[in-house]
């Protein structure tokens, strides 16, 4: 019996994980995965980047596309199945999938609230994990700014105020969890994740990692609860209770 051909249209935060499970997936698997900086951007920028990798997939290429992202900013938003059926995980983003459910992730947020989550694949595509390009700021936990490159390219007033900004974001920070994974220099990121608690002065927590959720994305173990399935004509809604998301017509 000849296997389900997978297209899996995906975050470079999961490419490690996907990578290693696709070895021994019970489907025939391709990938193409997009670029992290789309994060960064506006949420139709990431929506667009998706309907077009959807888009790009001929109806005789394979037999589904499955898409390695979550609600991520409300990205998936209006995503539409042309000639293919189309399977997103029902999950707030990818924290949820690396812990294995959005149970274990929203307790983890309900424990302790102040969590700022990693894991290897953050940290190895994050532009502080690696080069830092010209002019390519990112705020947050793990942030590449200093105040000189402000003031050079927004002035010294300007400056003040942006990082006055950065520290009101990071403030409400008291742990960082970094989520483990069996991928290639896990042992790298983690140290580096490390590093970043204790240069913001946070606690540091290592929580061990379940590919169960992304197992059975690739394995097309597609149940309702953690999947949704659109059929060629369908779109993306959104629902507002644990479903997050459901099936309108185009």
């Amino acid at each position: 019996m000849n296997r389900l051909r997978l297209h899996v249209i995906a975050c470079p935060v999961f490419q490690r994980e996907l990578e290693m499970l696709a070895a021994g997936a019970k489907t025939e698997i391709t990938f193409r995965h997009l670029e992290m900086g789309l994060h960064e951007g506006p949420t139709e920028k990431l929506r667009s980047a998706l309907q077009g990798a959807i888009d790009g997939v001929a109806a005789g290429q394979c037999d589904a596309i499955a898409i390695g992202y979550g609600l991520c900013n409300r990205g998936i938003m209006g995503l539409e199945a042309r000639a293919l059926p189309v399977v997103i995980p029902r999950a707030h983003d990818c924290i949820g999938m690396l812990l294995g459910s959005s149970q274990c992730y929203l307790a983890q947020l309900e424990a302790q609230p102040g969590t700022y989550f990693q894991s290897a694949g953050w940290l190895e595509n994050s532009p502080a994990g690696g080069e830092v390009r010209q002019q390519n700021f990112t705020f947050g936990p793990n942030s590449n700014v200093t105040r000189g490159q402000l003031v050079e390219k927004y002035g010294e007033e300007n400056a003040g105020y942006l990082l006055e900004q950065f520290n009101n974001f990071t403030r409400h920070y008291e742990r960082l969890a970094y989520i483990a994974t069996p991928v290639p220099k896990s042992a790298r990121w983690e140290k580096t994740a490390k590093e970043i608690a204790h240069q913001r002065g946070w606690k540091f927590e290592r929580l061990p990692g379940d590919l169960g959720w992304l197992r059975r994305l690739l394995n097309a173990d597609w149940n309702d609860r953690e999947f949704l399935q659109l059929k060629p004509g369908e779109r993306v809604g959104l629902r507002h209770n644990a479903q997050l998301i459901g099936a309108e017509p185009a």
